[in-house]
Parts: C-alpha cells; structure tokens; sequence
C-alpha cells in the first residue's frame, strides 16, 4: 500500500521481480516493498509480481515486510537499467505478525514523518524486556525514571509525566503511570508486537499532550487481515538479573469470515541484582489474557474483545521517604469495540473508523506486611472515536468521559471529567517541499466531589468546577533532494492540568511525598520547533536533529523546603516509626527544554556500524537554575553483524556523561560505561519458526547510578545479566 511521495530521480531506471513464501512456495499478495531512503514503494501482485519505476541509480536497498513473515532486505548493486531479480523468499517469523498498515491511523503509513522511531520484528524482539522503558532505553533521545525495576517509566527529550502519549493501537492506555512515579506502566512488554513513537503535526492525531510525542504499542491481539490458517505462537524467557521467568502464549483460530484471538501471560520477578546486593522490595509478578473475535469482510472488519491484567509489586524503603517500603497492587480491565470500513461516499477519504474502550483501573498501595490499604486509587474511562481517513487526510473526533476515585489516606477529592476534542490533518505536495498540518481543539470540564471532601491544605472554596477550552497546532515541513532530506516542524500546544495536579492533598506513599495541588492552575502552553537534516547514499545515513520547547507555565511539583523543619516540609507517617513524607507543592512556571541528536550508521557485506549522541538542557526560566531530572548526555557505538548461520549478534557501548546541571535538592550523578551484547538464533526444528533471543548486560558489571531514579540514593542499577527468549510460531 505504499505509493510514491516524491520522485527525486527523474531517469527511468527499474526493477522488478516476484515474492513467494519460503515456507509454502506460494506466491505473497500485498507484501510492502520499498527502497529504503528513496520514499519510493509498491505492493507485491496476487502471482506475487512487482515492478518499480524511476529508481535511483546508485547502489541501493530493497526492503519486503507482511504479516506472519520476516522482514527482508537485499542489497541491489549493478549499473543496469532493466533490473529482474527473480524470485525472493520470505521466511515466516515468530511473532513479526506485521500490520500492513501502520498505527491507528493505517492509511496514513505511506506519509513522511519526523524524527519517529519504530520497532517491530527481529527490532523489538532482541531489545525487548519486562517494561516498555528497558525496552526502549537503546532508543535515541531516551531515558528511564523508575523507583525499582517495576515502575520504570520511559523519559522522552527531557519530558516525562503527561507531556507525552501512550497508548494502545491510537487510545491512551487508561492506567495512572503518568501521574506518578511509583505507577507502573499497564503494559507486559511480552505482549507487544510493535512500538513506534511519532512526533510532528501526525502526533496531534492522538491527544493533545504530546510535546515529547506519542508512544502507540501494538499487542498480538486482534490482527487487521484474517489468516489463512490457525497459529499458535508465543515466548517463554528468563533472566538472572532480577531471577525472573515469563510466558507468552497466543492463539488465532479462523474460521469463515470470522477469527478467534486468545492469549495468556504470567511474569515473575524476583528483587533487582546489583553489583552491591539485591534490592529489597522490588519483586513482581503480572499476569494477563486476552479474548476477541472479529469478523473480515471484503471492505472491513469489526472486532470486539476483553483483556484483563494485574500486577503486583514493591517500592523500595527510602532515607528520604518511607523507610520499611510499599507494595502496590494494580488490576486494568479493558473492552474494546473495533469497525474498520473501506468507504467510497467521500472522495477524498478511503476508510472509516469508529472506535470505543471502556478501561477499569484499579491501584491500592500498602505499608509493607499490612493489609490496610494507606492509598486507594481508581479510574473508569469511556472513550468513542470516530476518523474519516485518505491517503494524505485525517478528520476525527474523540468524546471522552472519566470517573476519578481516590480513597484511604490520600484525600483527593473523587472527580468526573468529559473532554470533547475534534482533530484534523493534512499532507500537501508543492514543487519545493510537502508540508503537513495539524490541528486539535478540545473541551474539558472537571468536576470534582465538594461535599464529602476533607481537605488539609487547600481551602475548601477552591475546589471547584473548572472547564477548559483550548486548541493545538503543528506544522511539519519536508525537503527531500538527492540523497539529503530536510524536515522541520513547528508547534503550539496546550495541556490542561489534571486532576491530582489541582486537587491532590494528602500522603502517597509509594511516591515518598505528601502532594498538593494548586487549583488555579492554568493551560499550560508550550511552543516548540523541530529541526533535521538526514543523508543517505548507498550504505551510509546519518542524521542531526535539534529542538528547543518554550512554556511560559509549566507545571512542576517540587519540594517545598530543604526538608528541616518537620511539619512544613516533611510531615511523620506512623509516629515516625515507619518514616516521613517530603511536602510537594504543585506550582507554575517559565521553562524552556532544549537538545541535540545525532547518529550515524555505515552498512558493510557482513556488518552494521552505528553510533548516535544526544544531550537535554532543561531551565527553569522563572529562578534562572536548571529543571529537575534532566537525564544526562549519552553516546552510543553498536556494531550488528549480518547473519552468520542464522546466528545475529550486536555488540553496543553506551556512555553515560556526568549530571552536575542540577535542580532543587537534586544529588549530582558520576558517569558511566556499560558493556551490552544481544542478538538472536534461528533454529531449525521442523514445522514452524523457532527462535532463540538472548541478552547479555552490563557485562563489566559496572556499578552505575541513573541521575532519574528516585531510590538513586539506596542502591545502582542492575549490575550483569543474562537473559534468554525462546520464541515459536506453528
């Protein structure tokens, strides 16, 4: 479904050929086959043919990708101008079921993007881990913020929080992890079948709080194709670093026009290993299913299925908080409704989509060895999404409603919130350049409880409905030349403040804080522009991107003393015996988050080199000292050799600079090397595809300090660790 977005090669040089299936001999229909930094695609033929036109001259590489099998690339090296490379074979893969459309938005996956990531395949396979934020730590421009292994959180060019998306094939995941540190991310990465994270005017597509972007993960759930036969595919893994094992089972089962999905999930971890010892408190177990069906039509398909999962975990004790721990539990429940629609009643447009979730969130938070819960948290979110979607065109809107619950200790009041947004977006191609523009406007309306409400530091008059009118804009701006590309982008975002950020008052202790909310916060405004410059001939790529985020209100919660005077900037949680609670103080100020990203990769016969640098500069405008919680510069060097007898390994070194640009109350944070190496094995074991992952970090055992971990103080990060996948497919 891929088409040409630009020529830039006006002699007609092509290629042609066919593409069959390794393991059935037959031929592929609708296999996704492009030439990699040229933006020029096709689709393979029901005899499974495909030609190409106006082909660059030079050296180049042919990509193919479809569900069920491995993604291919072959390297096309010769000076002819009718090129015929016969027959190319696609080996079916374990758990790449890859969507020929990509995201929420699938007629959208043949546009430009800007500074995205995506991973999918062999690609998320070899990286993946317990949580999303390990998963993607490798990535450029990302960090990790976390209180133990379990809530690791992933920290998008400085922003964490609810500055950026994620979701859930395009609808915010419903859990709270935004909102707090101590909150783990509703999501087994065990599960997950592709991650991409997109920034520019498409981002406005999701929400509006996307400053740092959108994260959308896709789950082995229901697929968009029905396949031919049934599969049963899955994972089994384990890891001496946290002494942890997990499974993954899933089953798709068609029959007429109809197919079944269910899978189950079970992960158990044991406290995080480090070079000085194990750190108490940070075992976890997750266990998870998931049932659909949907029906596959010759112009759509509808869906509807249920998933459930739980977690249980712990946050370790803390000199500067609770001292004996908390144990969290957390249980999601989500319905989905899907209908995808081929449409021809509008000209402009190809496909409908009506979506609707309903999300159950439940969290509970425990003094360590207690059974009374200190905290009580909940949400239930009702969401219907309807889009018109064209090749180069999105119109869509989102009715949105939220029921708040807070409970035990924690005396946020219980909150109804409707949010009402429309959305637009639009790609157009001139003579000098293809520009893509992006709007959002939203209505919010808060309404929190006043008459049960027992408020300690916020005056009861102050708690009040609060409604919020507000508008987005993007604007991405794309230059593609020879083997250079330009793209930049522009935008004007607002986010309104949530409601623990208005309303909170009271401990929560998984977070080592007693919380206040202001509740005159404002919208929170930030303008942001996007710079990047890209070359690729041949075997060579390489990339510069700089941003810089202005918010003249941005929403800090921060400490508010040094922690001295008990009472004012600490309050006693149990006469003592079990610790105290810093006072944090919801407030707004000027802020501005810059930064610089660089990589560079150089393909050989038998080897990748890669390398990639990124360094974050967060101000606090309004006190001239820097933002809290900036992660540090890194540098990265990655040398992935090809496949040798089925057999992929990369090697990586990443670098971690000295933090010393510290916020209040931060502790400044040395340096570090670490020493990784993954890769994977294809095995030959009859029927199916068999794969062995393996990962092999912090293979110096390096004792090493991440500058956003909240229990930096307690213990370092993990020190080595083997772990070990099996994947499966039949």
């Amino acid at each position: 479904m891929l088409s040409v977005l630009s020529i830039v090669h006006a002699q007609n040089r092509k290629i042609s050929g066919f593409v069959f299936s390794g393991q059935t001999n037959s031929s592929l229909e609708n296999v996704n086959i492009f030439i990699k930094g040229e933006d020029i695609g096709t689709s393979s033929k029901s005899d499974g043919s495909f030609s190409l036109e106006n082909i660059p001259f030079d050296d180049f590489e042919l990509s193919f990708s479809i569900i069920g099998y491995e993604d291919t690339s072959v390297f096309v090296v010769t000076k002819d101008i009718q090129i015929s490379i016969g027959r190319i074979y696609l080996k079916l893969s374990v758990l790449d079921f890859e969507e020929i459309h990509v995201g929420a938005h699938p007629e959208l996956g043949n546009i430009q993007s800007l500074s995205n990531i995506s991973l999918s395949g062999s690609a998320i396979q070899e990286k993946m881990k317990g949580t999303l934020a390990a998963s993607l730590q490798n990535e450029t421009g990302i960090a990790i913020t976390s209180m133990g292994q379990a809530t690791a959180r992933p920290i998008l060019r400085g922003y964490g929080g609810d500055r950026f998306l994620l979701t859930d094939g395009g609808l915010e995941l419903g859990d709270l992890s935004q909102t707090s540190g101590d909150h783990a991310v509703s999501m087994d990465m065990s599960s997950a079948q592709s991650v991409n994270i997109i920034r520019g005017a498409r981002a406005l597509l999701f929400g509006s709080n996307t400053i740092a972007g959108v994260i959308d993960i896709k789950k082995n759930s229901l697929p968009e194709l029905q396949f031919s036969r049934s599969h049963f595919h899955g994972v089994l893994g384990a890891s001496n670093g946290d002494k942890s094992s997990f499974a993954n089972a899933v089953y798709h089962y068609p029959f007429k026009n109809n197919q079944i999905t269910a899978s189950a999930l079970s992960r158990n971890t044991g406290e995080q290993i480090t070079p000085k010892g194990a750190l108490k408190n940070t075992s976890s177990i997750n266990n998870g299913f998931f049932a659909g069906i949907a029906n596959y039509s010759n112009n759509g398909r509808t869906g509807i299925s249920i998933e459930s999962l739980t977690m249980d975990y712990g946050i370790p004790g803390s000199p500067e908080g609770h001292i004996n721990g908390v144990d969290i539990e957390m249980e999601k429940i989500t319905q989905k409704f899907e209908h995808h629609r081929d449409i021809t009643f509008f000209p402009n447009f190809k496909t409908f989509d009506l979506e609707q979730r309903f999300v159950k969130y439940e969290h509970q938070e425990y003094e360590t060895k207690k059974t009374f819960a200190a905290v009580d948290l909940g949400q239930q979110i009702f969401s219907l999404q309807g889009k018109f979607t064209g090749e180069d065109r999105v119109v869509g809107s989102l009715l949105q409603y939220r029921k708040f619950i807070a409970g035990g200790f924690y005396w946020t009041p219980n909150t109804d919130e409707i949010n009402l947004s429309l959305f637009g977006f639009r790609e157009k191609e001139f003579s000098l350049a293809t520009l893509q523009a992006s709007t959002r406007v939203e209505y919010l309306t808060v309404m929190p409880e006043t008459s049960t409400q027992s408020s300690v530091n916020i005056n009861q008059e102050d708690i009040k409905e609060r409604n919020f009118y507000y508008g987005s804009y993007a604007l991405s701006i794309f230059k593609n030349w020879q083997s250079w590309k330009m793209s930049s982008s522009l935008m004007l975002l607002q986010r309104a403040p949530g409601i623990e950020d208005m309303f909170s008052d009271g401990p929560h202790l998984g977070s080592y804080s007693y919380e206040i909310g202001e509740p005159s916060l404002g919208l929170e405004l930030t303008q942001g522009a996007e710079i990047s410059l890209s070359y690729e001939k041949n075997r060579f790529a390489s990339t510069l991107t700089t941003y810089s985020n202005y918010s003249p209100n941005f929403h800090l919660s921060s400490k508010i003393g040094d922690g001295y005077v008990p009472g004012s900037d600490w309050i006693e949680w149990g006469s003592g015996a079990s610790g105290w609670l810093y006072k944090y103080k919801m407030r707004g100020l000027k802020s501005r988050i810059y930064g610089i990203e660089f990589d560079v990769n150089y393909k050989t016969d038998f080897a990748t080199i890669s390398a990639d640098y990124s360094a974050i500069i967060g101000n606090n405008i309004s006190e001239d000292i820097p933002l809290p919680y900036i992660p540090p510069a890194k540098t990265r060097i990655r040398l992935a050799m090809g496949k040798m007898k089925n057999f992929s390994p990369t090697l990586q070194i990443s670098k971690a600079s000295p933090q010393n640009r510290l916020g209040e109350f931060e502790q400044p944070t040395d340096g570090y090397t670490l020493v990784d190496l993954f890769g994977s094995y294809d095995l030959k074991l009859g029927n199916g595809s068999h794969k062995i992952i393996f990962q092999f970090d912090n293979i110096l055992d390096e004792v090493h300090y991440n500058h956003l971990s909240k229990i930096k103080l307690i213990m370092p990060e993990m020190g080595r660790s083997i772990s070990i996948q099996y994947r499966f497919l039949f």
